[in-house]
């Protein structure tokens, strides 16, 4: 997994540069973010980066303990992986998580382990149309 990590990363930070976005590295130590997102305008975004295997995953698990509670300007970043394929970039909300439709996105709490508690999104075929509004690129104008 930590090569798509690496290649997840890679993909985004290009992205987010062709779209005029800055990557900055995180101004503290908060498990669970990965980068920091500056506008032009010097607007910040929070990004939690979460890679995927396509062809051998059927849901990313997103830890509560990491992600930490969902605000406004925290996002997770879900970059599908399928080979000869371009990656599939997803910018979703973390507010989007703590709403849970149990159809694509779901939440676990799991009491007292608070520890084992997620966020769970699946990424299957019925799912895509609302999967489709956190494509990147509709979602990309909210970070400037």
């Amino acid at each position: 997994m930590q090569d798509f990590q690496s290649q997840a990363e890679s993909v985004l930070r290009s992205e987010m540069t062709k779209a005029g976005l800055e990557i900055v590295p995180k101004e503290n130590d908060r498990k669970g973010i990965d980068f920091l997102v500056k506008s032009p305008n010097d607007k910040v975004s929070e990004v939690f980066l979460q890679p995927m295997d396509l062809i051998a995953q059927q849901s990313a698990k997103v830890p509560k303990e990491q992600l930490g509670e969902p605000r406004e300007d925290l996002w997770v970043a879900l970059i599908g992986f399928i080979p000869e394929k371009e990656p599939l970039i997803f910018l979703i909300p973390s507010k989007t998580l703590a709403n849970p439709d149990d159809f694509v996105f779901f939440e676990y709490d799991v009491s007292p382990h608070t520890y084992l508690s997620n966020w769970e999104i699946k990424v299957f075929t019925n799912g895509m149309k609302i999967l489709g509004e956190y494509i990147f690129h509709n979602q990309i104008d909210n970070f400037k």
